[in-house]
C-alpha cells in the first residue's frame, strides 16, 4: 500500500473519479486503485498528476523513503523530458508555418508586379485573404493535426495545459 494524496487533491477539485479519469485518460478502476493505496506506474502517476494539475511530488506525502523519492524523481524526468521534446518540435512547426507563410507572401508580392489588369486585383485579394486565413488555419492545424500526432508521440503531455509552451 502506497499512501497518497490523489483522493485529497481530487476532492480539492471538486472532481469525481470518473472526471478524473476522463481527464488523466485511464480507467476509472485505475483512479480507484490509485485511491486504495496500490502502486502505478510512473506514466500513470504522471497522467494523473497532469490531470490534478499538480507535479508527481505532490500526489505524497512527504516521505523519507528513498525508493519512492527515487521513483517521484524518475516521474518528473520523464515529464519533462517529454514536455521540452513537444515544445521544441511545436516551436519548429510554428517556425516552418510562418517561413512558408512569408515565403508565399513575397511570391504574391513579385508576381503582383508582373502582372496588369484585372489579375492585379486577384493578387490583391489573394494577399488580403493570406493575412485574414492564416491565423485560423494555423489554429486548426495546431488542434486538428499538430496536437494529435505530439499527444501520441508525448503521452505523458496530453493532458497539460503547458503541452505547447507558451504561444
Amino acid at each position: 500500500m502506497v499512501k497518497n494524496k490523489i483522493k485529497q487533491l481530487r476532492m480539492a477539485k471538486r472532481m469525481s473519479q470518473e472526471q478524473l479519469a476522463e481527464k488523466a485518460q485511464v480507467s476509472v478502476r485505475t483512479i480507484q486503485r490509485l485511491e486504495a493505496g496500490e502502486d502505478a506506474s510512473i506514466s500513470t502517476l504522471n497522467l494523473v498528476a497532469g490531470a490534478l494539475g499538480v507535479e508527481v511530488g505532490d500526489l505524497f506525502p512527504t516521505s523519507n523513503s528513498e525508493q519512492q523519492a527515487d521513483k517521484i524523481q524518475n516521474a518528473a524526468d520523464q515529464l519533462h523530458y517529454q514536455l521540452d521534446a513537444r515544445h521544441d518540435e511545436y516551436h519548429l512547426f510554428k517556425k516552418l508555418f510562418n517561413a512558408i507563410y512569408i515565403i508565399c507572401m513575397l511570391a504574391l508580392g513579385a508576381v503582383y508586379f508582373a502582372v496588369t489588369g484585372a489579375l492585379r486585383w486577384v493578387i490583391v485579394f489573394l494577399w488580403v485573404g493570406g493575412w485574414i486565413i492564416m491565423s485560423p488555419l494555423k489554429k486548426w492545424l495546431v488542434i486538428q493535426k499538430i496536437n494529435p500526432k505530439l499527444d501520441a508521440k508525448y503521452p505523458l503531455t496530453v493532458n497539460r495545459v503547458d503541452k505547447n509552451g507558451s504561444d
